[in-house]
């Protein structure tokens, strides 16, 4: 499949396009770049989870067995992420600006500070209440981004329209995963500093899908249809 969106046409099939000078005038130096970026942090992150789970090995207590099925969840969201960066195909279109970067940036990434803030006793309820949700979220998101595949983007760009499996329910699953495991985090922390970072990371991330779903509308005219059909966060309850 050809879309011509930039001043030579991209061939979907492919991850990357072929040529220095295709590269250059598609902008798939700065993409290369990006993926490189992406997978560089995300393997820190993952590496730096998996040194957590590998200290609760031996716990027997089960609020740490869940914690550690948790971060589990969060090592393989970091994998998949690493794959996709590589398999994912090249954008059909972009935002552009300041703004979009930074909203996009910031909220896949802000919440990473709460991992070096220290910690304070919480009850044990909201403890397992946290870990449950952080792991749910985890586990959701891997879900998403397998079922998302070759379409995944950090940044607001258009590379194919996903309308099928949790698309089909509601259109950001994966942000709502997120926000589910967001949630868990500061359930964990429970002190202002962290409440603050995870009001400021919503805010970010419906910045984001409103530049993200700007792009796919200029991208896909079918994505009109599928966002009258399908709500953006909560799916509708049939009767």
């Amino acid at each position: 499949m050809i879309i011509q969106a930039y001043p030579n046409p991209i061939d979907l099939s492919q991850p990357f396009p072929l040529g220095y000078s295709q590269w250059k005038d598609n902008g798939a130096l700065s993409e290369i770049a990006g993926r490189s970026l992406l997978i560089t942090l995300m393997a820190i992150i993952g590496m730096g989870t998996w040194q957590r789970v590998a200290v609760r090995l031996d716990s027997p207590d089960p609020l740490s067995l869940l914690d550690t099925l948790g971060d589990l969840g969060a090592v393989a969201f970091a994998g998949t992420v690493c794959l996709l960066a590589v398999l994912r195909l090249q954008p059909v279109r972009s935002a552009s600006g300041l703004v979009p970067v930074v909203s996009a940036l910031g909220g896949a990434f802000i919440l990473t500070a709460i991992n070096y803030l220290p910690t304070s006793p919480i009850p044990e309820a909201v403890s397992s209440l946290g870990i449950l949700l952080l792991a749910a979220g985890n586990v959701a998101m891997v879900y998403c981004l397998i079922h998302l595949g070759r379409s995944f983007s950090v940044l607001p760009q258009a590379r194919r329209l996903v309308s099928s499996g949790p698309y089909g329910l509601v259109r950001h699953p994966l942000y709502v995963a997120e926000a589910v495991a967001t949630i868990g985090m500061i359930l964990l922390h429970l002190d202002w500093t962290v409440v603050s970072l995870g009001l400021l990371q919503f805010g970010l991330q419906l910045t984001r899908i409103h530049y993200e779903e700007s792009v796919l509308t200029e991208a896909f005219p079918e994505y009109r249809d599928y966002a009258r059909r399908v709500p953006r966060f909560f799916p509708r309850l049939r009767g």
